[in-house]
């Protein structure tokens, strides 16, 4: 599975390519730097002291390679643009989802509504081609309740 970046790494990646653009080409210093390691144990750098006698600390920053700030820059492009790819194919797996639950939600409401009215209806018949009813049989209005009933379970999964 590979690693996706997030907004942050995105805008650091920014910050790191702009900073290594606006650098001049000698290696940087810091005024004032002192180092400390705070009560977890962890290092820390800051512009003021722990104590007042706390020692300074050299710092010196060189100037990033403007091929790698390049690749970098590149590299988050193409991230970014693989986030928004991914983000509009999310966009319409959900849309075709949300679609289906639709289709299977009216189905279901169709299949009950015809079930219930074959229930509810003491004779059943069809029009024939010249608009005259032929009735069912009991036992054929009996089975034509039956798979009505079928197509109910099957289309609301129950």
């Amino acid at each position: 599975m590979r690693h996706l970046p997030t907004f942050n790494s995105f805008w650091r990646g920014a910050v790191v390519a702009a900073l290594a653009l606006a650098c001049p080409g000698r290696p940087l210093t810091a005024q004032e730097v002192y180092k400390s390691v705070d009560a977890e144990g962890h290092v820390v750098y800051s512009d003021r002291g722990a104590t007042k006698t706390a020692p300074k600390t050299p710092v010196h920053v060189d100037q990033p390679d403007p091929a790698e700030v390049a690749r970098l820059a590149k590299e988050q492009e193409v991230l970014k643009a693989e986030d928004q790819a991914r983000a509009k194919q999310q966009a319409i797996d959900d849309k075709n989802k949300a679609t289906d639950a639709h289709k299977k939600e009216v189905a279901c409401t169709n299949a009950r509504n015809y079930y219930f009215r074959l229930i509810d209806s003491r004779r059943i018949y069809h029009p024939t081609d010249n608009g005259d009813r032929v009735f069912y049989s009991d036992d054929d209005a009996d089975a034509l309740r039956q798979k009505a009933k079928q197509a109910m379970n099957r289309a609301c999964g129950t």
